[in-house]
């Protein structure tokens, strides 16, 4: 089984190492090496804004805009190592590192100026809003930096400032989150090698028929139906050549409070693996009341291998109040040469 699709499998842990950004308590505590990625309009050309936060005094922010052959601008990437007063009730720097090198008499000047803006007015727009204990909470403020007047949504599920939008008057987007994740060791080079999320060519090609025999496959008090085709790795863990794979798990309680629970557990299923990045901002999520279940559906971008993972993650409550956990992580190759055969076996799970 190739190693990019065994990273997708994701163990949801309350982690210790916890921390909270000065003047202001979040709703789900932010993780040590969490971070997000913006897609920042502002520019006049394809441009990120990174945050990273690694403890509560100490922040990384980044600009990154790729190379563009065809304007024939060069790639750019600016990153900032930032240290703030924890104890402050607003955001109070103490020190700084640019840690990328900055060309003189240049733009650079201005991008590092503007991403001391970013943090300052992020932190101070979070602590203004108080609570944001959903995944969504819009308000409308004057924003000059992104024209005037503007609607900032706020979602519990992003780290950090839990911005995840910005739209201006017109109701476009100008700063959305496109990222999220958690970089797992100093060898981690998730955060900074982010350059962008490629979009690959998504055609549904002519399907290809499988005709082996139906196989029910159970784990506790949940099943699949796959088929001869799949080969059971473990007691809960299910693979398809290297196309695809199925885990079937049982996912604890983490909080006593239902929907930091629910969107604490969102947060981390929906986080980017290390060498790969989770389309954020075209995830899909809905919510069955009948059964108490979540579907999550995503796609996962492995710039190494320049390829894309299909994911569906399936959330269904359990009588101690955790989740029973189903999930299907697919090569979008191999799902769009037989969509119908990978739903079918989607809508088996029960």
């Amino acid at each position: 089984m190739k190693k990019t699709i065994l990273s997708i499998i994701t163990t949801i842990l309350l982690t210790a190492s916890v921390f909270a950004l000065p003047g202001f308590t979040s709703f789900i505590p932010d993780s040590a090496g969490e971070y997000v990625y913006y897609r920042d309009t502002s520019f006049n050309r394809e441009s990120y804004i990174g945050i990273l936060g690694y403890d509560n005094s100490t922040i990384q922010i980044r600009y990154i805009a790729p190379e563009n052959e065809t304007e024939k601008l060069p790639k750019k990437d600016i990153s900032i190592l930032i240290t703030v007063d924890p104890k402050a009730d607003v955001w109070t720097m103490t020190g700084e590192k640019i840690v990328s090198t900055i060309i003189p008499d240049s733009d650079d000047v201005d991008i590092v100026n503007y991403l001391h803006d970013i943090l300052y007015e992020f932190s101070a727009r979070r602590i203004s809003q108080v609570a944001v204990e959903s995944d969504k909470v819009t308000i409308d403020q004057d924003y000059a930096q992104f024209g005037g007047k503007v609607a900032i949504t706020f979602d519990a599920r992003i780290p950090l400032f839990n911005i995840r939008s910005i739209a201006n008057d017109k109701g476009e987007k100008v700063f959305d989150c496109i990222t999220i994740g958690t970089i797992k060791s100093s060898e981690d080079k998730t955060f900074e090698g982010f350059s962008g999320i490629k979009t690959l060519k998504s055609d549904v090609q002519k399907e290809t028929k499988k005709t082996a025999k139906p196989l029910v496959c159970k784990f506790e008090n949940r099943s699949v139906t796959l088929d001869e085709s799949w080969e059971q790795k473990m007691e809960n863990f299910w693979t398809l050549g290297n196309d695809s794979l199925i885990t079937m798990s049982v996912l604890p309680k983490v909080s006593e409070n239902k929907t930091l629970n629910d969107l604490y557990v969102q947060r981390k299923l929906l986080e980017s693996t290390e060498g790969s990045y989770t389309d954020f901002q075209n995830c899909e999520i809905t919510y069955t009341q009948a059964k108490d279940s979540y579907k999550l559906v995503s796609t996962s971008y492995f710039p190494e291998s320049n390829t894309t993972v299909n994911i569906i993650k399936i959330l269904t409550r359990n009588k101690d109040g955790g989740f029973d956990y189903f999930s299907i992580s697919t090569y979008q190759t191999a799902y769009l040469k037989n969509p119908s055969y990978f739903d079918k076996i989607v809508k088996s799970y029960k």
